[in-house]
């Protein structure tokens, strides 16, 4: 059973703490991560959803979970990446995108923090239970994929300027 801490619009613990699957019947805001996980050719892994996950199966999308309760974002953001992906990266490879997307809608709202992490890596454990598939696209790739509304991505045209910003670093 997995616990959630509850969280008020602005990203602050309520102290209440609730099974995900309830919170999420009940639409409480709680906290969420994703990953970017980005190589030096200018490609994102993305992973593919198991067919009977509740939301957005059998599409593409990041690396992303929930922040446990009495854990740390970070803490969040490097276990999701190990337990889905096996990788094991440090903190100081971990950076923030952006720091709170508040989203409020009649099911699943949600709060998440946005980090990327540089990764050269090919040799990787997917977590069965979560995934079918992960694949490295390049930027340019999903950026399309997202302009053309492909339904085989879960990425919306908010995550544009993530990608936009990832495709210009210096890596």
């Amino acid at each position: 059973m997995e616990l959630l801490d509850i969280a008020d619009e602005y990203g602050n613990l309520t102290g209440e703490v609730m099974e995900r699957e309830k919170a999420h019947d009940l639409n409480k805001l709680h906290w969420e991560v994703s990953i970017f996980i980005i190589n030096k050719k200018k490609q994102v892994l993305l992973e593919k959803r198991a067919p009977d996950k509740r939301y957005s199966p059998n599409k593409w999308g990041l690396c992303s979970g929930h922040v446990q309760s009495g854990e740390t974002i970070e803490e969040a953001a490097l276990r999701e990446i190990f337990e889905e992906i096996g990788l094991q990266i440090s903190k100081d490879n971990l950076h923030i995108l952006d720091k709170m997307i508040v989203t409020k809608r009649d099911f699943n709202s949600q709060i998440v923090r946005v980090y990327y992490a540089i990764c050269d890596e090919n040799k990787f454990k997917i977590q069965q239970e979560e995934l079918t598939a992960i694949k490295w696209f390049d930027i340019s790739k999903i950026i399309d994929m997202i302009n053309n509304h492909d339904d085989s991505i879960t990425l919306g045209s908010a995550r544009l300027k993530y990608l936009e910003y990832l495709e210009a670093l210096n890596l």
